[in-house]
């Protein structure tokens, strides 16, 4: 959108006078620029005829400038409901920045990194499952991948094995059970596709593998003995994510109190459970809440630097450089921790148990 209306300068020459670019001229300008501009003769011809609200034969800047946020001279029949819904919330002054955002939905290119990421998931976990299992596990809480003929899985996250580097990454494709891969897949799906239709796979594909990263980089120091599996903190990164990209598309993000009510309320019955399940119900816990923390610190921090901002305003653009300083700070006291801890070393708290994320 920003690309069409600063186009409208170029258009003009200076045989053009106060009046404007007459229709004529306009059509046979923007038509030399069709391919940049990616729009065919009809819709030229539709933008020229919608941009002359007043009928004079002449196209205004202030004309043109209306033309570009106007819904009706989209060519996606998704976008024009995406206008009219977002326009329902929004005030006059905010539709240039509200449909600046929506005018970034396209698939193109479709969003492959969290669908083939999911497949993957789905396949490794089925694949271990019927290959390793005996008749006695349940598909629901067996961990499909954990071991393989008795020995440790080539995947799973392992202290004692963190020279095989590839394990920091590759834990994320294995799950203590259908329900615990089912739930990862239900929430990556739901907040990963959008996020990654606005944001692309070169953003959104670095954040989710540098929280699964960052997921064992934070547990292997609190706690050398626990194994680690699951996807969980690359669903937290999505998930803290989708809140850094209200807050920092703010100002031209439609329905913003509504997706931060809906991310806050998550985040407490989350969070909440959490509280209570490690400190009353059970407080040798199963789950590893520092690989959650390590996904959420990456999904906001990281997301607010990486994520693509519609209006970088100049408090915006300083916010995004603290907060890249921040998560690099963090990254290089876990790495200097996992360097320098010992698989053998006590944790930080007593916890005897096998961790899943």
């Amino acid at each position: 959108m920003q690309r069409h209306q600063s186009i409208y300068p170029q258009l003009r020459s200076e045989h053009d006078g106060p009046q404007g670019i007459s229709c004529e001229l306009f059509v046979e300008r923007l038509s030399s620029r069709r391919e940049e501009l990616a729009l065919t003769a009809t819709q030229i011809r539709h933008l020229a005829r919608e941009a002359d609200k007043n009928r004079d034969g002449y196209i205004t800047d202030a004309e043109f400038g209306k033309l570009c946020i106007d819904h009706e001279a989209q060519a996606s029949v998704m976008k024009k409901a995406l206008y009219t819904v977002a326009d329902v919330v929004i005030t006059p002054k905010q539709r240039i920045e509200v449909h600046s955002y929506l005018n970034a939905f396209n698939c193109c290119p479709p969003p492959l990194f969290i669908v083939s990421v999911s497949i993957l998931q789905v396949i490794i976990f089925l694949y271990y499952y019927y290959t390793t299992a005996h008749p006695h596990h349940k598909i629901y809480d067996y961990c499909a991948g954990c071991y393989v003929g008795n020995q440790l899985g080539p995947l799973m996250f392992v202290p004692k094995l963190r020279e095989q580097v590839w394990r920091f990454v590759t834990y994320m494709f294995l799950h203590a059970g259908l329900l615990h891969l089912i739930g990862n897949l239900v929430m990556q799906l739901l907040v990963g596709i959008p996020l990654e239709v606005v944001h692309k796979i070169w953003r959104i594909g670095p954040l989710y593998l540098m929280a699964v990263i960052a997921g064992a980089l934070l547990q292997y120091p609190l706690d050398p003995s626990v194994l680690l599996v699951g996807a969980s903190a690359g669903v937290y990164a999505l998930i803290l994510a989708h809140l850094a990209n209200v807050f920092i598309n703010w100002a031209e993000m439609p329905f913003r109190w509504l997706r931060l009510l809906v991310i806050a309320v998550w985040l407490c019955f989350d969070i909440g459970g959490t509280v209570y399940r490690r400190f009353w119900e059970n407080p040798c816990d199963k789950v590893s809440h520092a690989a959650h923390i390590a996904g959420g610190v990456t999904g906001f921090c990281f997301g607010v630097f990486i994520l693509y901002n519609m209006v970088e305003r100049t408090w915006e653009r300083v916010v995004k450089w603290c907060c890249l300083g921040l998560y690099l700070l963090f990254l290089g006291v876990c790495i200097f921790f996992t360097i320098f801890r010992k698989p053998t070393d006590a944790p930080i708290w007593n916890n005897d148990c096998f961790a899943t994320q």
